[in-house]
């Protein structure tokens, strides 16, 4: 038997190859074979060692050099001798040798071990080391794997809920794909019937909408947020809701009863949206505010549309309102004006008005005097007398609290907003069974 496999190059007391595999299992090439090059004249090496797929050690040493691409021959047998037929048996058998520890060393070892397969190292994992499947063909939680074969099987053993499912947003606000969030998410707070009862509420922070009519407050809707940790004596104080639309901003906090935690009470917050500041400084309750002035004057969102105009010294006619307003924090429509006071908290002037058929309001401001109070406190104006008509002081305003028209510009914006709001929970809706279909019928694309 002779190899004959690839081509070699020799130097010194080596022969390196190109395509061989000098080291292959099973190939009897050992020490003491003889190697027999292909040169003019030819040349007849013994080999010493295999060292390598590609290299052998040989005697004696080349010469002259052995060029690359040289054909060669190896005599593999001379099992016609006792002495050749034993060295094969013992190459055999050592091959089998290292075979089976390598086999025993996977089997009964433990992390990894390295075995040499037709001169090549292998690293692998043993046998002990090798994770095993559960019955349902799964690698178990405790064995790193996530016990199940389908993603809501694994999210379920794995302990994620269905927030597991919600995408965290990575882009401008107006992107609904996915409709995700970082926090826990209820996106439908209506259907918690009992909403006082801080036990209907999902725990943490989940955020979402409610009926804006359980709050007291108009409209169809409010967003509301939500923190919940637990419901008994030692968490309940931590618990709160803020809700808000365009009628609301309040905040609720819990109190805590014999028969559990309830949000009994809601608290309004007070911004610049449902407050006005007066002409002396003072915060109040607002809704359509007009600010009347000498020159000119303002008005906040809701009066939104309204016009004064100064027709004659300390007259002025508010138009595109529906009179004033009846609210009682103002106490009623004769008390929807604040007026300008002097540093003793006097009026300084005096103020009557008129309701027109259409609407508008006409007020008029008057001079006014202290005739009894000191000299420094009389507010008395050169060339006025007590009860003459006189514009408002520079500098100074009346806040005038009026009744918007349902068709004006604020009821308008709010209708619009109300619409929009009503359309994309439509959508969503519709989204929502579709994807809940999809979940039902994978199948059905």
């Amino acid at each position: 038997m002779i190899y004959t496999t690839g081509t070699i190059a020799g130097s010194g007391n080596t022969l390196t190859g190109t395509g061989t595999n000098f080291a292959a299992a099973g190939t009897l090439i050992r020490n003491g074979c003889t190697v027999i090059v292909m040169t003019s004249p030819v040349q007849v090496f013994q080999i010493t060692a295999v060292n390598s797929a590609t290299q052998l050690a040989v005697t004696p040493a080349v010469n002259p050099a052995i060029p690359a691409g040289t054909r060669y021959s190896i005599l593999l047998s001379d099992s016609l001798s006792v002495d050749g037929l034993a060295q094969d048996i013992a190459e055999t058998f050592g091959m089998y040798q290292r075979y089976i520890s390598g086999f025993a060393d996977v089997m009964t070892g433990t992390g990894n071990v390295t075995i040499t397969i037709n001169g090549v190292s292998v690293t692998v994992p043993t046998q002990k080391s090798l994770v095993q499947k559960g019955a349902n063909g799964a690698v178990p939680v405790k064995s790193g794997g996530t016990g199940a074969t389908t993603e809501s099987e694994a999210r379920d053993m794995l302990g994620l809920g269905s927030a597991a499912t919600k995408n965290v947003h990575t882009s401008s606000y107006g992107d609904t794909a996915g409709g995700g969030v970082a926090l826990q998410v209820n996106a439908d707070f209506r259907s918690v019937v009992g909403y006082d009862f801080i036990g209907n509420f999902p725990r943490g922070v989940t955020g979402g909408i409610q009926s804006a009519s359980k709050y007291g407050a108009a409209g169809d809707y409010i967003g509301l947020l939500s923190v919940r940790g637990w419901q008994d004596t030692s968490g309940s104080a931590a618990c709160w809701q803020m809700a808000v639309n365009h009628s609301l901003q309040a905040l609720r906090i819990p109190i805590y009863n014999t028969d559990g935690n309830w949000y009994l009470q809601t608290f309004k917050i007070w911004n610049q949206r449902n407050t006005t500041v007066d002409g002396n400084g003072f915060i109040k309750q607002a809704s359509p505010i007009v600010q009347i002035r000498a020159d000119g004057f303002s008005v906040n969102d809701e009066s939104e549309g309204v016009k004064v105009t100064r027709q004659s010294e300390g007259v002025y006619l508010i138009d595109g309102c529906m009179g004033l307003n009846a609210d009682a924090a103002w106490g009623g429509p004769d008390g929807g004006f604040e007026i300008p006071l002097d540093r003793n908290k006097q009026p300084l002037i005096w103020l009557d008005y008129e309701v027109n058929a259409e609407g508008s309001v006409l007020v008029k401001t008057y001079h006014r005097t202290y005739p009894d109070a000191p000299e420094f406190a009389r507010n008395e104006r050169a060339g006025y007398k007590n009860g003459d008509p006189v514009d408002i002081p520079a500098g100074l305003f009346i806040s005038v609290r009026v009744e918007m028209p349902e068709n004006s510009l604020y009821n308008q914006k709010l209708k619009a907003a109300e619409e929009v709001m009503i359309k994309e929970q439509a959508a969503l809706a519709i989204k929502a069974a579709e994807n809940a279909e999809q979940d039902v019928n994978p199948d059905n694309q």
